[in-house]
């Protein structure tokens, strides 16, 4: 039990939370986000905002950054003279990798179509290319006739839900196993159960990642098509614990 502690206190990655969700945590590293952090909600103490940024603050061990957006007021204003800060302008960096523009999205059971290898007879080859697979194997998506199929190996193994969209100005660059479930025709409503022709069948839910698709517009001056999704952070003023 003590190896398991350690192992879970032990600060890998990037952890995103709320202030609200840090209370009580602390971690090496923290950077705090310009949110508005001036404004109250109505009915609440007008210097609760400035108490929870003091608590978002104090979750740091190690070394703290404060981000703030030009042209807006801020808690940090009042620092601009302080000794025990550093301002730093942001720098803009030459160029976003595209691994940060991923987005990853594992999807739930209402995103896949369940009943589709449940309509297979139980002997059929689909049954057996599912039950080959386990969660990490890859995926591909295809989309035939409308919808999207999940394949493995040149093997039919899945079918997203006819409403199932693919995000906005994204393109899948992947897919793989996140989930095999277990359904049984019961579970299925009465309509749809004459389909059937498996008592029990697997359900494969499957981690999609995307690309972003990048945008139709020129360039800019150093060939940067995403310049503009770049402005934000060039507006961030930074400040770090010396």
């Amino acid at each position: 039990m003590d190896w398991c502690r350690n192992v879970r206190q032990r600060q890998t990655g990037l952890l995103l939370l709320t202030a609200h969700r840090g209370k009580g945590l602390e971690f090496d590293h923290v950077a705090v986000l310009d949110g508005d952090w001036r404004r109250s909600s109505r009915g609440e103490d007008p210097d609760a905002p400035r108490r929870l940024y003091y608590v978002a603050m104090t979750r740091a061990r190690l070394s703290l950054l404060l981000a703030r957006m030009e042209g807006r007021r801020h808690l940090l204003d009042g620092l601009d003279e302080s000794g025990a800060v550093v301002f730093r302008a942001s720098s803009r960096t030459a160029e976003v990798p595209a691994e940060l523009r991923r987005v990853r999205r594992r999807l739930t059971p209402a995103d896949v179509d369940l009943g589709f290898a449940g309509r297979y007879p139980s002997d059929h080859k689909v049954h057996r290319a599912i039950a080959r697979l386990s969660p990490g194997d890859k995926l591909e998506l295809r989309q035939r006739d409308g919808r999207w199929e999940l394949f493995h190996e040149d093997d039919l193994v899945g079918r997203l839900a006819s409403a199932y969209r693919l995000p906005a100005n994204m393109r899948c660059r992947g897919a793989s196993v996140a989930a095999v479930l277990t359904r049984f025709a019961e579970d299925s409503k009465p309509e749809y159960r004459d389909r059937l022709k498996s008592r029990r069948w697997e359900v494969v839910v499957p981690e999609l990642v995307f690309d972003p698709i990048a945008p139709a517009g020129p360039p800019d001056d150093d060939g940067d098509p995403w310049a503009t999704s770049a402005v934000a952070s060039d507006r961030e003023r930074r400040v770090a614990d010396r």
